[in-house]
């Protein structure tokens, strides 16, 4: 199993980890709520966990302009 880091806004892939790397306690996955995991989290046919995340680039344009984050995909 693989966890693949893209961003939910432009498509930007922005990593991937194996399992034998690290596993999801490690990474923080148990403190998210069940409707932040719902919303982040995707799991594949073959197991493998894909994050839908902001890039920095996309970070930094919700921070310059706070309406975005009313928008659920604002880059098209």
């Amino acid at each position: 199993m693989a966890i693949y880091y893209h961003c939910r806004q432009c498509g930007t892939e922005m990593g991937t980890i194996s399992t034998s790397e690290a596993k999801q306690r490690d990474l923080g996955f148990d403190v998210l709520s069940r409707q932040d995991q719902e919303e982040m989290m995707h799991v594949d046919q073959a197991g493998h966990v894909h994050m839908d995340i902001l890039c920095e680039s996309c970070h930094e344009a919700t921070a310059l302009n706070p309406e975005l984050h009313e928008q659920q995909r604002w880059v098209h």
